[in-house]
Order: structure tokens, then C-alpha cells, then sequence
């Protein structure tokens, strides 16, 4: 398995515990989906993933290996983070050449021709170089966004709700970009989301989360997913229409 989190729990305010005994993996080319309602413990989750914070107990691995502050560097060129918001993720007085062009500082080659080379991918173009966040699109800004995490070539991608504050035609575009991204380079995701639909949409696995604690998996059969847990049924049960619309 690419990623692997195994019996990991955290506590805050005097021991309040937010995730409880978490286990869960993405393998190379899997687009994962993490899934339940505001306060489940999804972002907590993620944050851990990327390092920001550390479990009390478990332990996160990659390739195998668990990562710690001594392979953090490795790790970071492997996994990258899509922030949910644009708008804040994106240094306001930089030129999109300027964003781009500040992962690659350590770089060896021609950097300009790198990310002349990625734009296309992400569907931005030569003349988005020059322009500022605030002279962007939403979808454009997440466009820039997504691609400042690709542009280092990462095995994995944690998506905390990148489309959430997208409308629902800008999320089908954003999304069926990483569909073909993921088809194209065989980058993994983790897909954290509240959205039911957008989950159906884009994922073959999910994990279901309610109060800090995994209550569920499900694999996609014949394009839809099957539910065994009281409270996954519930959930999915909640939906009017299957798929985007």
C-alpha cells in the first residue's frame, strides 16, 4: 500500500477524543474517498496524514515506511496537500508564474518549461502566467492551486474538500480533471468530502466516518457502492439523485 494508517487516534481539550482507533490505506492508482458530516474528524485526519500534527497513538506510513520528522522532506516530494480554499491557499500579490514557480526552487532544469508543460494538464494556459489570484476565476484559482501540488510529481494527493465551495458545474469540471489526471498519471488520491455525490462520482473505495471513527468501507460494484453499517445506509439513503448533476 502507498499510504497506510494504522490504529491512529488523537485527543484535544483534555482528552476529547476526536479520532479514535483509525485505520486506512490508499494503494498506487486508487482515488479513496473519505466521507461524513461536519466535525467527524475528516480534516483532523488529513492534518495528520500530511504531518501538521501528530497522533497520539498508531502510526502513519508510506511505502511502508513510517514517516517521521527525519523523512518529512521525502515524504513532502511524495505527498502533496490540494487546500480546500483557493482564494486563501494563493499569495495575493504573486503572479501565477511567481506561485508556481516557488515548489520548484529546488529544482535541477528549466523550471519556466516545466510549468509551460504542466498548464495544459490542469487547462490553464500561457496567458494565466502574468495574472494575479484576483484576477482569476474560482475554477481558475483551483486550477492553480491543483497544479502547484502536481507540478513536483507526487505518488499522492490528499484532497480536503478542494470543490466545496465550487459551483456544482466548476466542481464536475475540477473533478473530471482528476479523474484524467489520475487515468493519465496513475497518481493516488484520498478524496475527503462531505459531498455524497461528488464521492460517488469520483471514488471505487470510501471510508465512512461518524465521530471520530471509520464505521465503514465500501468498494464500487457495478458502478455503485453497497452498505452494511446502520449509519452508512442512512447517509446514502439521504440522496435524491445518484451522480452529478
Amino acid at each position: 500500500m502507498l499510504l497506510t494508517v494504522e490504529n491512529v487516534s488523537k485527543s484535544y481539550r483534555k482528552g476529547n477524543k476526536v479520532l479514535r482507533d483509525i485505520d486506512l490505506s490508499v494503494g498506487e492508482g486508487e482515488i479513496v474517498g473519505l466521507i461524513g458530516e461536519s466535525g467527524s474528524g475528516k480534516s483532523t485526519l488529513s492534518r495528520l496524514i500530511m504531518q501538521l500534527e501528530a497522533p497520539e497513538t498508531g502510526v502513519i506510513s508510506f511505502n511502508g515506511t513510517p514517516v517521521t520528522k527525519r523523512l518529512r522532506k521525502t515524504f513532502y516530494e511524495d505527498c502533496q496537500l490540494v487546500f480546500q480554499n483557493a482564494s486563501a491557499a494563493l499569495n495575493p500579490s504573486w503572479t501565477v508564474r511567481e506561485i508556481l514557480m516557488e515548489p520548484l526552487r529546488n529544482s535541477e532544469g528549466d523550471r519556466a518549461a516545466h510549468i509551460r508543460d504542466m498548464l495544459g494538464s490542469v487547462k490553464l494556459t500561457d496567458a494565466h502566467l502574468n495574472r494575479r489570484p484576483s484576477e482569476l476565476s474560482g475554477g481558475e484559482r483551483q486550477r492553480v492551486n491543483l497544479l502547484r501540488s502536481i507540478l513536483v510529481n507526487p505518488k499522492l494527493l490528499v484532497c480536503d474538500e478542494i470543490v466545496s465551495s465550487l459551483d456544482r458545474l466548476i466542481q464536475r469540471e475540477i473533478i473530471d480533471l482528476l479523474i484524467e489526471l489520475n487515468r493519465e498519471t496513475g497518481m493516488a488520491m484520498l478524496f475527503i468530502s462531505h459531498d455524497l455525490q461528488v464521492v460517488e462520482y469520483i471514488c471505487d473505495r470510501i471510508y465512512i466516518m461518524k465521530d471520530g471513527k471509520i464505521v465503514e468501507e465500501s468498494v464500487k460494484v457495478d458502478g455503485e457502492f453497497e452498505f452494511s453499517h446502520t449509519y452508512s445506509k442512512k447517509l446514502f439513503g439521504s440522496m435524491f439523485s445518484r451522480g452529478l448533476v
